[in-house]
């Protein structure tokens, strides 16, 4: 990727993420799915894409580094149930401060890849948890 593909690939990312932002923000407390998806609130979000982002970012740095890290034990379904339970005694503000962090270190990170590193690998890796992802969440949220 080049730097412009960079920038806009950032400008999305921060776009999706401040309309996902405003939406856990107008439904803290409330079970955002529908009755038959798992309860989650804002705080369960939060504290979820703070896992998966910084799974993300540790695992570009590591690429960056000549590594990789290990694969997760279990699919995606069972390490978001057990992420869920690890993070149950978080309040809203902590899993809110945490993603926050989370987000702006990927985007740091991201813009910190020299030009001349940038491969399939990498972009795939500074994507997978970037505004699809978000918009994704989004579009699981039934609440009005």
């Amino acid at each position: 990727m080049d730097a412009e593909a960079v920038a806009s690939m950032l400008r999305k990312d921060r776009a999706e993420w401040e309309v996902l932002v405003a939406v856990l923000e107008a439904h803290p407390q409330k079970s955002l799915h529908d009755p038959s998806s798992p309860r989650w609130t804002s705080r369960d979000v939060y504290a979820h894409l703070s896992r998966w982002i910084e799974r993300s970012t540790f695992e570009l740095e590591a690429r960056l580094e000549g590594g990789s890290l290990q694969p997760l034990e279990g699919t995606d379904d069972e390490v978001n149930a057990r992420w869920q339970r690890e993070d149950s005694g978080l309040g809203l503000g902590e899993a809110r401060e945490r993603a926050q962090q989370a987000f702006e270190r990927r985007l740091r990170a991201i813009e910190g890849v020299p030009a001349d590193r940038w491969d399939e690998m990498l972009e795939a890796i500074a994507r997978a948890d970037g505004a699809e992802h978000y918009a994704g969440h989004r579009s699981y949220i039934s609440v009005t």
